[in-house]
């Protein structure tokens, strides 16, 4: 127990130490990041190798992504405070996420499983944030076709939407139909928006908007709850909030 709670402990601060010499060493970006997966592996590993009815490599998914989804996006910023607190909220997410998932497999919390939930949904829009951000700033520093990147983010959003089915213990048929309806529809959106002249930021925010409001529509369908008068509220404010920054922002 003790050892397991210093593993939690030190395996943010030691994803934190990569972040920090990658920051310094450019040269050392790609084993930093190879690292730090590693160590996310084997701490997840750890924590879950005694649960043996949960398929443990699947938990690695949601703190990789979240970890190399920031890591990239730090690399096309310039201000160092905005990267001291990605590095930061890289350690909190992947502390968070290990935290609740031990004491939810070991223990049977229930209240974990919805503060696991709730962590796997931020940390999902974040994820999702960062990635596109990425994406869309890649072409300034590098020639990537526009092809390519698509292909990516196709590749990318399913993991996005799929990594909501590792808390699921039977994955139906009418799931998997509307996984792929998901991801069609936020990768042929995202690849409307990158012929948009917007900040990256700003397409890679309304992109987020979209994925968290299609995982809405997929939740309420699951549970039964999919009507006009729960659409109403998230479509009105992502609708208000998308108009408020297209005409907000500056176009290049």
């Amino acid at each position: 127990m003790k050892n397991k709670n210093l593993l939690i402990l030190l395996v943010p601060f030691l994803l934190w130490f990569l972040d920090e010499i990658f920051l310094f060493r450019p040269t050392f970006f790609f084993v930093s990041l190879g690292l730090g997966v590693l160590i996310i592996s084997l701490a997840v590993r750890a924590l879950l190798k005694s649960n043996r009815s949960q398929f443990w490599p699947i938990f690695i998914i949601t703190p990789s992504l979240f970890y190399l989804s920031f890591s990239f996006y730090s690399t096309i910023l310039v201000n160092q405070l905005w990267m001291q607190i990605i590095f930061l909220l890289n350690a909190w997410f992947i502390f968070s996420y290990l935290r609740n998932t031990y004491y939810y497999f070991s223990f049977g919390a229930p209240e974990r499983e919805i503060k696991l939930r709730r962590l796997l949904t931020s940390g999902a829009f974040l994820s999702t944030f960062a990635l596109a951000a990425s994406l869309y700033g890649l072409p300034i520093f590098l020639s990537w076709p526009f092809v390519l990147l698509w292909l990516v983010f196709i590749t990318l959003s399913f993991i996005l939407f799929g990594q909501f089915f590792m808390l699921t213990s039977r994955i139906e048929r009418e799931q998997k139909i509307f996984l792929g309806i998901n991801v069609l529809v936020l990768s042929e959106l995202a690849g409307i928006l990158y012929f948009l002249p917007l900040n990256y930021n700003i397409l890679a925010l309304v992109v987020a908007i979209i994925f968290f409001v299609l995982l809405l529509i997929n939740r309420w369908r699951e549970t039964n709850r999919l009507n006009w008068k729960n659409l109403r509220f998230p479509f009105v404010i992502g609708s208000i909030i998308m108009i408020f920054i297209f005409l907000s922002s500056r176009w290049l």
